[in-house]
């Protein structure tokens, strides 16, 4: 199975502390090769304008934060929604860069308001998995798959993984019970 494009939703069995209760972008990767992702719902305390001007000489005018994309050490990467050079679309609207000319061009099109339609998010940090390892983690209940979008990869929900982790509660209900309607408040059934 090609992964790339899809949201990796973990179960509420998952209790390992890196990936509890967290939306994982897939951004490429297949059963019989390496998985690669970014965690979507994991903002770090740390303003992107930190470390920017330090490393890039240039500044930043955001607040954006930085998001914990996984437990991997990775260089600085990007998901965006402007095609440029070096990024690679994986969903239609969403980009993926780590290329260094990439991530200066997003800041110096936030900077001078270019793009106001632009949504971005930088990570540090990665998460991956080996050939057929995912395929097994899913296969054992430990994540759920779901088709990612721009408006969900971009949302800056905080309870995201909660109002995932329904919708796919419903669709198991649905599928169990062949109805798609179901009361608000289940006790006034």
């Amino acid at each position: 199975m090609n992964y790339s494009g899809k949201l990796l939703i973990a179960s509420p069995s998952l209790i390992d502390p890196n990936f509890r209760q967290t939306v994982v972008f897939l951004v490429q990767g297949s059963d019989d090769e390496e998985v690669f992702g970014l965690v979507l719902n994991r903002v770090s305390e740390q303003p992107l304008r930190a470390i920017w001007k330090p490393v890039f000489h240039q500044d930043f005018a955001t607040d954006s934060l930085l998001y914990f994309g996984g437990p991997v050490f990775s260089r600085l990467t990007a998901l965006h929604s402007i095609k440029l050079p070096n990024s690679f679309e994986v969903v239609p609207g969403v980009y993926f860069t780590s290329i260094p000319a990439d991530l200066k061009q997003i800041v110096r099109d936030q900077n001078k308001n270019k793009h106001k339609n632009n949504h971005f998010r930088f990570f540090f940090g990665n998460a991956g998995w080996d050939p057929n390892q995912l395929l097994q983690e899913i296969a054992e209940g430990v994540w759920y798959l779901a088709e990612a979008t721009q408006e969900l990869v971009f949302n800056n929900d905080s309870e995201l993984w909660q109002h995932l982790i329904e919708a796919i509660g419903q669709n198991i209900l649905s599928e169990i019970l062949h109805t798609n309607k179901f009361p608000n408040d289940p006790a006034l059934n």
